[in-house]
């Protein structure tokens, strides 16, 4: 059977997303119908960042269950949201986040979900919405990151434990020592870095107009001041990663608004294997699939999966 690609591979991955095509659509129905008007509003870039999650998840999930090494499994989202997202300007163009996506999927292969979020209407939300699925093992911490992050450490902390972390801030707002932390236990990491407002950040400091601080505190150091581009930028995040998790394989993923003109980057950060981490070879096609379609592209997708427009033979991505 020939593998799918383009757009028939982008429908099919945000079917998954879409409240009304995804197979909890049921389940989907029953979580909307709960404060239906607090949800997190984003543009149509997101649903990339969300297909490389669900993606990653599902390759991780699959290799845990199956060794018998891992003793205790968590998931871990430190940016949480509603649980459910809407594109800004579509009335109707609703997608499950990243907390619904892996509770939804995953959560019987884990023995802990931990999700935080600190807006307390989004966490109240949350909190309603995952109480509908009826599973005992998903806790929502309503405070920001930093107040959970060094109990959840000490959880993930001991031998034979394997975690998943989901970190997806707005901005800068996830600093380096909260960083480092998650790097020196075993976790598998994907990490939104948002690349071109972070490099907006870095000419502004160059040029004086700020001191730069939220840059170092989310670098660590002032390596930041290196970058001449967007591409340095997330490079030198990288070497920086490195230096906490030496040898540790990275797949960066750059994703990309045609729309506005800006990216952003997605780390997935691993562990090295005696097997030499073979099985990242499954990120590639998605790596492959993610960097080749942009906004428009996902905006085109969710026209077709609501019928606002026929199949096209040829599109712009």
């Amino acid at each position: 059977m020939q593998a799918i690609t383009g757009m028939e591979w982008l429908k099919k991955w945000i079917k998954q997303l879409e409240v009304t095509n995804s197979k909890f659509e049921d389940d989907i129905k029953q979580i909307t119908e709960i404060k239906p008007k607090v949800y997190n509003e984003f543009r149509e870039w997101t649903p990339l960042k969300l297909i490389l999650m669900n993606y990653a998840l599902n390759v991780c999930t699959t290799i845990i269950k199956n060794t018998s090494f891992f003793k205790k499994r968590y998931y871990v989202d430190l940016f949480a949201g509603s649980g459910i997202n809407k594109i800004k300007g579509k009335n109707d163009d609703f997608i499950i986040g990243s907390s619904l996506i892996s509770s939804l999927n995953h959560a019987d292969a884990y023995d802990s979900m931990i999700f935080c979020e600190k807006n307390p209407s989004y966490s109240e939300a949350l909190d309603l919405r995952l109480k509908t699925l009826k599973k005992d093992n998903l806790t929502i911490m309503k405070k920001k990151y930093e107040l959970c992050l060094n109990n959840i450490i000490k959880k993930v902390s001991d031998k034979n434990t394997y975690s998943f972390f989901f970190i997806d801030p707005n901005s800068t707002e996830f600093i380096w020592d909260s960083m480092k932390k998650v790097l020196q236990v075993r976790s598998d990491i994907i990490f939104n870095f948002m690349t071109s407002e972070i490099f907006r950040a870095v000419g502004l400091a160059k040029a004086g107009l700020s001191a730069g601080e939220n840059l170092t505190r989310l670098f660590g150091d002032e390596s930041w001041n290196e970058a001449y581009d967007a591409e340095e930028l997330i490079e030198i995040y990288k070497k920086n990663i490195l230096k906490e998790r030496p040898e540790a394989p990275i797949k960066i993923i750059r994703i990309k608004s045609k729309q506005f003109n800006f990216c952003y980057h997605l780390l997935f950060i691993t562990n090295k294997t005696k097997g030499e981490n073979k099985w990242l070879r499954a990120l590639d096609k998605a790596k492959k699939e993610i960097e080749s379609n942009s906004d428009v592209a996902v905006k085109n997708a969710l026209d077709i999966i609501k019928k606002r427009q026929s199949e096209l033979s040829q599109y712009c991505n």
